[in-house]
């Protein structure tokens, strides 16, 4: 059976985008998935990329019209400026490896913290968001953040050795699938 790593940041919109198309593409294909939230200010330290705000301008503008068809095309109709982007992501990774090790669930949990922030403005570093989500999930306790922050070192470390540079990544053995938008190749890998 095949194995896919889904390397990920929740305070990325493309991760949520992919996250969306990877459930659809996991009801129709058999394979293995582990999920990986990773360090996103040290995998762009290390491989050289840059932050929102660091980025030129016109950057930026484009970001905002990927989005907006994005967003349309895959039907998730998202807020370009969220109340609470950045935001740290810390215990909100932590209810992801949580679901993951006791229900199986860390995509879906992705996907609930992501339109939280993406589509609800919600502050998914807010306590209360935190215990509705680990409620919601039924899980009955969280992985503490001094193991999730080495889960998350350990994944970025991993995903800059494998050559990711960026999230949303997928790893099918030796290859590499950066961005929501490499979902045929994916496909096609795993067929």
């Amino acid at each position: 059976m095949a194995s896919v790593e889904y390397y990920f940041c929740l305070n990325s919109p493309w991760s949520l985008f992919a996250a969306e198309q990877l459930l659809s593409v996991r009801s129709d294909l058999d394979f293995d998935l582990t999920v990986k939230p990773i360090e996103i200010a040290r995998l762009f330290d290390e491989t050289g990329g840059l932050p929102l705000k660091k980025r030129s301008p016109n950057r930026q503008k484009y970001r905002l019209q990927e989005l907006t068809r994005w967003s349309q095309r895959l039907g998730i109709p998202i807020n370009l400026h969220p109340a609470h982007y950045p935001c740290n992501e810390a215990s909100a990774d932590a209810l992801v490896l949580s679901a993951e090790q006791e229900k199986g669930q860390g995509l879906e949990m992705a996907i609930s913290i992501g339109r939280g922030l993406w589509c609800e403005d919600a502050d998914i570093a807010d306590p209360d968001f935190i215990a509705l989500q680990a409620e919601k999930f039924g899980l009955s306790e969280i992985v503490d953040q001094s193991q999730t922050a080495a889960m998350l070192a350990q994944n970025t470390a991993e995903l800059i050795e494998k050559g990711g540079f960026g999230v949303p990544t997928f790893i099918v053995g030796e290859q590499v699938f950066w961005g929501h938008d490499r979902i045929d190749f994916l496909i096609e890998a795993l067929s």
